[in-house]
C-alpha cells in the first residue's frame, strides 16, 4: 500500500511535546466503511476526518490509534496539510489504476 509523508506547520501535541513528521497511507474499501459508519458521508469535514484517522500510519514516534480528539486539537494549517496528503493519494490511486505495490513517496 503506498504511503506519502510529509510535516505539520504546528504539530500535533502528544504527552506534552508537538510532533510533526508524519506517515499516510493509501484509503482502502474497508476504511470507506468503516469511516462512513462513524460519519456520515454528507458531512465531508467529519467523514474525511474519520478517513484520516483510518489512513495515519504515525505522527512523530506515535503510531496509534488516532483518536478524533486528536485531529480535533489540530490547528486548521495542520489539519489542511493533513487533508492535502490525502487528496494527493486518493488522487494517485484513482490515476495509478491498481496494482498492490509498496511504492514510498515524499
Amino acid at each position: 500500500m503506498k504511503t506519502v509523508t510529509g510535516n505539520l506547520p504546528n504539530g500535533l501535541v502528544i504527552d506534552g511535546m508537538a510532533h510533526r513528521d508524519f506517515e499516510m497511507r493509501e484509503a482502502s474499501v474497508g476504511d470507506m466503511f468503516d469511516a462512513e459508519g462513524e460519519a456520515d458521508v454528507m458531512r465531508p469535514l467529519t467523514f474525511n476526518g474519520q478517513m484520516m484517522l483510518r489512513q495515519l500510519v504515525s505522527v512523530g514516534t506515535f503510531t496509534g490509534p488516532f483518536t478524533m480528539g486528536m485531529l480535533r486539537s489540530l490547528k486548521p494549517a495542520d489539519y489542511r496539510t493533513l487533508r492535502g496528503k490525502q487528496m494527493e493519494l486518493e488522487s494517485e490511486g484513482e490515476a495509478g489504476g491498481g496494482g498492490g505495490s509498496a511504492e514510498q513517496a515524499s
